[in-house]
């Protein structure tokens, strides 16, 4: 089981991933990135939430924290709340909660450069991006 460090320096491992992918002009890749970026940063916080150092994906628990789904994840640790519509930070999040781990499976041509742009900028705006506030509670 990943600790919270671990999944804490993970997160921020994958996003300057998604950086460097992107920057090489490989944006379903840079795409895929970000969204782990984002669930290992929820997993993260919903240590914290439980008070736990190891993030509870096996054992008895695993059902319910073997989870890939951001909308999922966000309201096991007790975000869902702070998302507010009309927002820019929830308008950066309708961008990125769509992600799925299967996009993996997608043909590169899916993600054009705009588009991987676009959820690059909505994990990390330093502003409102998700990853920068999943950052304020973890």
């Amino acid at each position: 089981m990943p600790t919270r460090r671990e999944l804490k320096e993970l997160a921020a491992t994958r996003l300057r991933e998604a950086e460097i992918l992107f920057a090489a002009r490989q944006y379903s890749g840079a795409a895929y990135l970000c969204g782990y970026a984002v669930e290992l940063a929820l997993k993260a916080r919903i240590c914290k939430l439980l008070g736990t150092e190891e993030y509870p994906d096996s054992g008895k628990h695993k059902g319910a924290f073997t989870v890939h789904d951001l909308e999922q994840l966000v309201f096991l640790a007790g975000l869902r709340p702070k998302l507010h519509k009309g927002t820019p930070l929830f308008a950066n999040w309708s961008v990125t909660a769509p992600w799925r781990p299967e996009i993996r499976y997608t043909s590169p041509e899916q993600f054009s450069r705009e588009r991987a742009r676009q959820i690059l900028d909505a994990v990390r705006d330093p502003q409102d991006g998700v990853f920068p506030w999943i950052k304020k509670f973890w």
